[in-house]
């Protein structure tokens, strides 16, 4: 009718979206001012200047108004490759670990298809397969517990997720779980963030099993800000990874010019990991010393267990001292995480953490 006025319809964003997506608050972590930042897993130490003047005028020589074009990802992949010693054939490069695991999931999970977990582990292998619709056995361990070839025998599963070393406990998987998996139909999801702290690879089975995909990030090796990961595997998983991401249009030039130029940087994360290494193992002493229970660690960062974990974590964290609460994560409660950060950080925790004891 001439002159009707129509109501507007009332939408409800929520209502649009498909279910099973979540409204909790995003990743966050601590930003309060601090003495000692030893929260979350990164390298204490900065690239050294030199270095990074010599990366930046190598990105000052890309047209930042183009796009990276193929020919400049494989120029970078191969030069990559040849660094970290493996063939261009066998890498993918990303935008960090992350991309890694989503890639994952695109290529082998998805609708009517499931992937398994050991628990507690990094969340986004559960995250990532919620928004892949992929269906999830959760495997849940206590945090001295390592998944078994017995756990993993008794499963049939499109994807595998094991972790070596795992994060947030520091342990790597025992002898022969991996090649459990392998002998499985199932891709099996390797990721060895923490490698360059654990100076052990699974990565010379890629060539013998085609179902073997390592991840690995240098996000933990002095890199946090770069967000540069890569992939080891198959010729024909690194393509379908390729396929999905839409190779080079994933990157950027700094990931690039990073990758292409690794052998730079490398020398100096094969440095700062000694330093690291030896840094954890003088916190862990210190550890006995004081009588603090801890899982052995084979990363950058000790689990440590401690009456009233939240009360500690909350007192280190008004003393300047970021460290990670792990109270929500089941079998953790009584935990908390520590990243091994520079000798005078490490100080400052421990004298902190001697008093509140």
């Amino acid at each position: 009718m001439e002159g009707e006025i129509k109501m507007k319809p009332v939408i409800v964003a929520k209502d649009l979206l498909r279910e099973g997506v979540s409204f909790s608050q995003p990743f966050t972590v601590s930003e309060l001012p601090h003495k000692a930042k030893l929260d979350q897993n990164e390298a204490p130490f900065d690239l050294p200047d030199h270095i990074k003047s010599q990366l930046t005028e190598k990105l000052t020589e890309y047209q930042w108004n183009r796009y990276p074009q193929p020919s400049t990802y494989l120029k970078a992949k191969e030069s990559f490759a040849k660094t970290i010693g493996f063939k261009p054939e066998n890498i993918v490069l990303t935008m960090g670990g992350d991309q890694l695991i989503q890639a994952a999931y695109l290529i082998a999970g998805g609708h009517n298809r499931n992937a398994l977990i050991f628990e507690p582990t990094y969340p986004m292998f559960f995250h990532a397969a919620k928004f892949n619709q992929t269906n999830v056995t959760r495997i849940e361990l206590s945090a001295d517990e390592l998944p078994t070839k017995r756990h993993i025998n008794e499963s049939e599963h499109n994807i595998v997720f094991l972790v070596s070393p795992n994060n947030p406990t520091g342990a790597a998987p025992e002898d022969g779980v991996v090649e459990a998996a392998l002998s499985m139909n199932s891709l099996v999801f390797l990721d060895e963030a923490y490698v360059d702290y654990a100076k052990k690879s699974m990565a010379h089975l890629v060539n013998d099993y085609p179902n073997l995909f390592i991840a690995r990030s240098t996000s933990k090796s002095c890199l946090a800000g770069i967000r540069l990961g890569y992939g080891i595997g198959h010729p024909d998983i690194i393509n379908a990874m390729e396929t999905i991401l839409t190779a080079p249009y994933h990157l950027s030039y700094l990931q690039l010019t990073i990758a292409k130029h690794f052998d730079i940087i490398k020398p100096h994360l094969n440095d700062l990991a000694d330093v690291i290494i030896a840094e954890r193992e003088r916190v862990s002493n210190r550890f006995k010393d004081m009588g603090v229970s801890f899982i052995p660690s084979q990363c950058n960062f000790i689990l440590f267990k401690v009456a009233d974990a939240p009360a500690i974590f909350q007192r280190l964290s008004e003393a300047g001292v970021r460290v990670r609460s792990l109270h929500s994560i089941p079998g953790l409660s009584d935990y908390v995480r520590v990243t091994i950060g520079k000798r005078e950080e490490n100080d400052i925790f421990l004298e902190k953490l001697g008093e509140l004891i």
